[in-house]
């Protein structure tokens, strides 16, 4: 089987054909040793067979199981799928007690037996219903004896052993051993041999001790090599700019990490809309392998809309709207260069532009700039604090997956007097420098079911406002069930220093941190949330889910004393096509009727 089968399945891009090389014969040799022991006792089929001959249907009056010690009543009636009342199918006995055994097998009872009993009603009987009773003999489970490997040469045999989940004494596990042989086959793949071949060529089982002997050949295969790297299916982007986010060239020793890395970058890098997982091709010689991308492009140019809307709290009061328009591009003219706009409206009205070069001087180092215009209004005095910055931002890959920037940033702050510090506040000028740390492991950025998200950032200023600020943030995505997603943030922030501006105090309401709440509705010097969603996805992109945000913030007089804890529930929705974007967020705060609710709803389209 060419090597262009390997995908990004059970274990990131696992070689199929390796899998089947030990699983195939692995099966084999176990259907020789179980059939012999429990499918001739499987089914009473003479038993069975000379009653519904009589094409006679029977009600299942009761199921009874006998002998068992290892699972429970409970366990085998919601294995077996057969439950009084039902009408009796012979199919759906077989496939129960074939569940059960499996059970069985996974728990290293190999030789398990089960005789079904079959109780019928008296001839003359008008009631056509049976008794199903199950006869279990449980066999003492497969301990590991010894565990022997021939023809390993890049590594030892103890080396390999180390690999393992099963060691001799343990009992035996259809799945610790399914993942040890996987375990090994990642090694070699990670040292450049992915054409490793694991096989079991003895699989001694003696029945009387229990005990099961188990002999592995290796066939490490050539030392692969990557002969050429190839993207296609570009049309926009050029080709350049993807191959230089890639951890790989040609000439590279075979490394399974890398391959993944770059299955990964392709995903995150953003201009994608799809990436085949099948990235690699057989190469001219057995010790070569082609790194083959096919991709479709997506349209990397956003526009978005944002609306939010919080109905009246009392008579008097007039609903709330809010308002974020943005665009962007992140893959200019297939360069990879972005550009960004923003306009926000509500209790703080900002304006930003960004752009940024992603590469500089032939190295991953990101330069970027940033100005910015921020108005905050005061909610009770309508006084108005101004904020224009701009930013100098570079950034760079400091080692896998995590990256670091720095920015120095100008600020020139208005303030009203006595606003908001009394006498001391001021209008002024700051300069800071601001360092972080991110790191990105999520496997896709869009619409994640396994990773994390973690960023540091530490901002020292200097000028008429001497502040430190420190930023917290850690996600954490889980997949739970098949296209179900657990995700969870949380976020702690704070800053330190004299005559603290407004608009350097951190905010906490509306869509970003706690729905359910007015759009930046609270503030302080000292900021926490959390944000809980369960997803169920239902698509590539594309999401429905629950959540429920928790968050407050310290008084502004009382840094240290944090506020009530604020809690939003409800639901929301991400659906996403290749030509844009709809997101939908309806929150309830705590105490709020079901009509209460704040909205937040965002359409976009791409270009």
């Amino acid at each position: 089987m060419s090597v262009s089968n390997i995908t990004q399945e059970d274990r990131s891009l696992m070689s199929n054909y390796q899998k089947l090389v030990y699983i195939i014969p692995l099966i084999c040799l176990l259907i020789i040793i179980l059939c012999s022991h429990f499918v001739g006792n499987i089914l009473a089929e003479e038993a069975i067979d000379k009653k519904t001959s009589e094409k006679q249907q029977y009600i299942i009056r009761q199921v009874k199981f006998e002998g068992n010690r290892l699972l429970s009543q409970k366990q085998l009636s919601s294995l077996i799928g057969v439950q009084p009342g039902e009408n009796f199918q012979k199919d759906t006995l077989e496939a129960g007690i074939f569940k059960i055994l499996d059970e069985y097998r996974q728990r290293g009872v190999f030789f398990a037996e089960i005789r079904p009993r079959f109780e019928y009603p008296p001839k003359d009987s008008s009631l056509a219903q049976i008794i199903v009773t199950l006869q279990i003999r449980e066999s003492r489970p497969l301990k590991i004896g010894t565990i022997s490997l021939e023809g390993n040469k890049l590594f030892t045999e103890e080396e390999l052993k180390s690999e393992l989940r099963l060691q001799a004494g343990d009992f035996f596990n259809d799945a610790a051993f399914n993942d040890s042989i996987e375990r090994i086959l990642q090694l070699y793949s990670e040292h450049g041999h992915p054409k490793v071949k694991v096989s079991p060529v003895n699989f001694d089982v003696d029945e009387k001790s229990g005990v099961v002997n188990l002999k592995l050949m290796v066939d490490e295969g050539p030392l692969v090599k990557i002969s050429e790297v190839q993207v296609e299916g570009l049309q926009k982007t050029k080709e350049s700019v993807v191959l230089r986010e890639l951890p790989i060239r040609p000439g590279d020793i075979y490394a399974q990490e890398k391959i993944d890395l770059s299955y990964q970058r392709l995903n995150n890098l953003g201009y994608f809309y799809e990436v085949s997982p099948n990235l690699l091709q057989e190469g001219a010689k057995p010790d070569e392998v082609i790194f083959n991308a096919q991709v479709t492009e997506a349209r990397t140019g956003r526009f978005n809309g944002v609306l939010g809307y919080a109905p009246p709290t009392s008579l008097d009061e007039k609903p709330q709207l809010t308002g974020v328009i943005e665009a962007s591009e992140s893959n200019l003219l297939g360069t990879g260069r972005s550009l960004n706009l923003l306009w926000k409206s509500g209790a703080l009205d900002l304006y930003r532009f960004g752009y940024e070069e992603p590469w500089v001087f032939g190295k991953p180092l990101q330069i970027g700039v940033e100005f910015s215009s921020l108005k905050q209004t005061e909610k009770y005095t309508d006084a108005v604090s101004k904020e224009r910055s701009g930013s100098l931002i570079i950034g760079t890959k400091l080692i896998r997956r995590l990256e670091g920037a720095l920015a120095l940033t100008y600020k020139r702050i208005d303030l009203p007097a006595g606003m908001f510090l009394g006498d001391n506040s001021q209008s002024g000028v700051k300069y800071g420098l601001k360092f972080s740390l991110e790191r990105d492991s999520r496997n896709y950025y869009l619409n994640p079911t396994g990773g994390r998200v973690d960023k540091i950032a530490l901002e020292i200023s200097q000028g008429d406002f001497k502040l430190k600020k420190l930023w917290l943030d850690f996600n954490q995505y889980l997949q739970t069930w098949k296209k179900q997603v657990l995700a969870v943030g949380l976020h702690a922030a704070s800053v330190w220093g004299l005559n603290i501006p407004p608009t350097e105090l951190f905010y906490l309401g509306g869509a970003n941190t706690l729905r359910g709440y007015n759009e930046d509705w609270f503030r302080g010097p000292r900021r926490l949330y959390a944000n809980i969603e369960y997803r169920f996805l239902m698509g590539r992109t594309s999401q429905i889910f629950l959540f429920l945000d928790l968050g407050t913030v310290s008084k502004i007089d009382r840094p240290n004393t944090f506020e009530s804890l604020k809690i939003g529930y409800g639901f929301g929705m991400r659906l996403e096509s290749k030509g844009g974007l709809m997101s939908l967020d309806y929150g309830l705060a705590r105490g709020d009727s079901a009509l209460e609710g704040k909205v937040h709803l965002s359409l976009g389209t791409s270009f």
